[in-house]
Formats: C-alpha cells, structure tokens, sequence
C-alpha cells in the first residue's frame, strides 16, 4: 500500500496543477490505495484438497477528478487513472473529464466545511496494527483455523466414519485503505485509514447431515490470531450439535430471528431505505413516512463511523467532511437518513419534497448532514474508481426494555430459531419492503420457550415484510452483538427478536440452494 504522505503529497501536487488551469472555477482531487486481500479455506476429507486456496486481491491504486468550468457552476466532468500517481497522470485525466463535461443543474458545488478531527478517533486509529502487517499473518489464521477444526472433529466426533464428507470452506479477509481528498474550496489535504478483518468459517459434515458456522471480526493482529484458534473449532462444535435436523412442514410460525438474519435483512431491505437517495427516487421502503414511526418505539437504530465496539473506524467522509453519527430511528420514529453532499441538496431542493418525506417531516428536523459518504467498490475497501454514495460504517440496533435468551423463546412458546439465513434479497420491488431468504444453517425447533431440536439447513424459506419484524415484535433481546453480512461495507450490531406469524415456506431437494 502506499503511504497517506504519498497520496497527500500527490493531493497538494494535483490541485496545485488544477489551480493553474485557467478555464476551471473549481475542481476535487481523491487518490485513495486500498488492499483486499482474501484467504478461501477449502477444506476436504475424502479428496484431495489443498487447504486454503491462493490469495485472492482486490488491490486498487489510483485517483479521481471533477472538474467545474467557469462558462457555467453546473458544467461537471470527472475522471480517474489506476496506478500512476504523477502529473503527467493528471494532465490526461483533466484532459478525459474535459471531454466528459456535462450540465447537471442539480449540481451544488464541492462541501467547504472547515477540518474538525476528532484527536481520540485518530490516535486510536494509529494503533492498529493490521495496516503494516504482511500477509503471511492470514495464512497463519487460516491454516490455525483448519488444523482447529480437525482436530475438533476427531476429539468429538460421536462416531469414526469412514468417509464422514467433512468439508471446511468460507473466507479469512482482511480490508484496509488509505485515502487523501481536497478540493479548491478546502485550505488543507483531508487523509484517513482504516484496516480491519471479517472471517465466515462453514463446516458441514455429510455423514451425520450436519453444517455449523462461526464468524469473527477485528482490528488488531491478536484478535487475528485469536480468531484463527477458535473458528474451526467453534464451527464443528456448532455442525457436531446441529446433526440430523428436523423438517417441518410450511406455515406461519413463532420465529426468532438471530443476530445475523436481523443484520441480513437490515442490511438488503432496511438500509437501502434509509438514504435521501432513495427518498429522492421514490423507491424507500418508508416513503412518505419520515419522521413517523416506522418500528417499535423499543428499537432505535443509528449508523456510527467510530463506534468504540467496532474495529471498523471511518473518520472522514470519501467528500472530505467529517464523518459523525447518524441518528436514524430513534424509539421506532425516523428521524435521519444517510446522505451525500450531492444528494442532501438534490432532495431539498426537490419540489417534491414534502411529499417524498411525508407529512409528518413538517414538524421533524430535515437536514440530512452528508457525514455517511463513502466511494465504495466490489469489497470493502474505499476506491478512486467508484463514485460517492450514502452508505454506513457501524450499524447499531439498540433496545429499550430487552429480555435475555430464556424469556427470547419463552415469548415464543412454540416456533422456530433462525440463527442463519443467505440468499436475502428484497422482492416486489424496494419500496414493498418484502423480503426473502432461505434457513441456512445454525437454528433449532422450539419446544415449550426451550431449543428443543435442531433444524435441518436449506429446509425452510422466509417470505415476510419488514414491518411484521420491526413493528410489533413479541421481544426483543437486551443485547446488541456483532454479526457479519457477507461482501458488506459495513458491520452491524443487532439483537435478537421474536416475532409472530411469520412465513417459512418449504424447499424441495430439487428447490434446495447449494451447499457452500
């Protein structure tokens, strides 16, 4: 990776070159050098297997520019380079922007806020190890990890098969950027860098029809290490209690839904709502409801960019602003949204407003900060080559009034747990806020408020809507815990919740998705 003196020295260089084009009214200048690196596990028991796969990268340096003229404000033009940070670089992207020049009469100019750093973030920041450590330590995690699982499995295992198909898959990834931002309405170069690391371990044992899964995230090469120490284990341990699952049949259930199917649907139907992008287009979930409540007043839901809990910290935006915490629903009423420099401006200046927002947004505060603007691309990493867009760093959804685990299935009596789901996605359109996803993995048949037996993966699909999760829950669990969306930006900490009347059609052998 390069260093943020690199690219704030090419920064500065870049707008000095900029400034001295003479039919320029402004410009902004982003290089960024981000690092994906990712560890397959792939292990197997009854054929050749190599272990752990070569590493795969999405490793990207480079830089991006807009450009204003001064025949009109609104006549924009943008372009980027991959690897060469030089002037002669910046000449040709000036001379592509030109050539990409349009009118954009939503066009509000680049941000000039001031430079506020928050002196704890950073110095917290400089402490994380994971942004020099070479790559030989995910190696390390991911071989730790598989030789854990084996030996789990020949500790524990009820029974010695012959061939007991034990398959070890999922991913080790570690995630970290560097970028450097400044425009000619800033007086100085805005930098930041994170570096983080998310695992999903997967462990099915054909001869006992068995899948137990395990997750970690960290900042640090000890939460590495210790990750790799326990994921393996953790995950035959979980498929070992989990063998032989029942089926039942389709119908309305008492369901809990876990940490990770919470996040999953938060993630692909709840967020994608929650920006004034989608507002402006029509297409959230809670169109026309901002400032009503929208969920239980139990729940509360915010975005936090450096959430102490978290080894995700992202402390300025991809527009150079400070990012802060967002308030989004706040005791079942919303009350923020996620947004852009650009797209703050594009909805309040929309004469649809009010109408978009709803008419409780009279009374309610409107707006929109754009402290939540990131260039994300097909990773996690932040990349010169995407475009600004409202996304969140840390998802936190609090409760008022939880419960702990024993009154969590007491509430339901008799039900289902769903502990993983995959295959999420909205259906009916955004704005139906209807969602489906299929039981993966990790869930249990309730039994008098008891896990009374476990649940047979890929049996049972989800169709709901998210208001019959978040509007009137049964209970709601007192803990909010990290769980991992998969190939997601951002990190999320959820309860558990219990609802009623919930919708699991069967799956066919045939229907089945397959195995990982």
């Amino acid at each position: 990776m390069r260093t943020l003196n690199e690219l704030k020295r090419f920064a500065g260089e870049a707008a000095g070159l900029l400034a001295r084009e003479k039919d320029l009214a402004a410009y902004e200048v982003y290089c960024s050098s981000g690092e994906h690196k990712v560890v397959r596990l792939n292990y197997t028991s009854d054929i050749p297997s190599r272990g752990i796969e070569e590493f795969k990268s999405l490793d990207a340096d480079g830089f991006a520019l807009r450009i204003v003229t001064k025949r009109d404000p609104r006549e924009t033009g943008s372009a980027s380079l991959a690897g060469d940070l030089s002037m002669g670089a910046v000449r040709e992207a000036v001379t592509r922007a030109r050539h990409a020049l349009i009118v954009d009469r939503h066009f509000p100019g680049f941000p000039t806020m001031p430079r506020r750093l928050d002196q704890s973030a950073s110095a917290r920041l400089q402490h994380s190890d994971l942004l020099r450590a070479p790559d030989t330590v995910l190696a390390a995690a991911a071989w730790q990890t598989i030789a854990g699982a084996i030996s789990e499995f020949e500790q524990q295992s009820p029974l010695r098969l012959a061939h007991p198909g034990f398959v070890l898959g999922g991913d080790i990834s570690l995630i970290r950027d560097r970028v450097a931002i400044t425009n000619s309405a800033f007086e100085d170069i805005r930098a930041d860098e994170s570096a983080h690391f998310v695992s999903s371990v997967t462990v099915l044992i054909e001869g006992f029809d068995a899948k137990g899964t395990a997750t970690a995230v960290g900042g640090s090469r000890a939460e590495l290490q210790e990750a790799g120490a326990f994921l393996g284990r953790h995950a035959v341990t979980r498929a070992l209690e989990l063998r032989h699952g029942e089926r039942p049949d389709a119908g309305q259930y008492r369901v809990v839904l876990g940490q990770q199917p919470i996040a999953e649907i938060l993630n692909y139907v709840v967020m994608p709502s929650l920006t004034t992008r989608a507002f402006q287009a029509a297409s959230s979930a809670y169109q026309g409801r901002f400032g009503a409540e929208v969920m239980d007043s139990r729940l509360s839901l915010i975005d936090h960019p450096d959430a102490r809990e978290s080894p995700l910290s992202r402390r300025t935006t991809c527009e150079g602003l400070p990012s802060a915490k967002t308030e989004l629903i706040r005791g079942g009423r919303l009350v923020g949204l996620l947004s852009t420099f650009y797209d703050t401006h594009r909805l309040i200046s929309d004469e649809h407003c009010d109408e978009k927002l709803g008419p409780a947004s009279v009374e309610s505060k409107r707006e929109f900060p754009a402290v939540s603007a990131y260039r994300l691309g097909e990773g996690a990493a932040r990349r010169f080559d995407a475009h600004p867009g409202a996304n969140a760093t840390n998802v936190i959804m609090s409760t008022r009034n939880g419960v702990d685990r024993r009154e969590l299935l007491a509430a339901i009596g008799n039900g289902i747990y769903i502990g993983r789901v995959w295959y999420t996605y909205p259906i009916n359109g955004q704005r139906a806020g209807d969602v489906t996803c299929t039981i993966s993995g990790d869930s249990y048949v309730i039994r008098d408020g008891k896990l009374a037996a476990p649940l047979a993966p890929n049996c049972l699909r989800v169709n709901a809507n998210i208001a019959q999760i978040f509007a009137n829950p049964l209970a709601i669990s007192g803990r909010s815990e990290p769980a991992i969306v998969w190939g997601a930006p951002e990190l999320y900490f959820v309860p558990a919740i219990a609802v009623k009347d919930l919708t699991l059609a069967a799956i066919g052998a045939s229907e089945a998705p397959a195995r990982e």
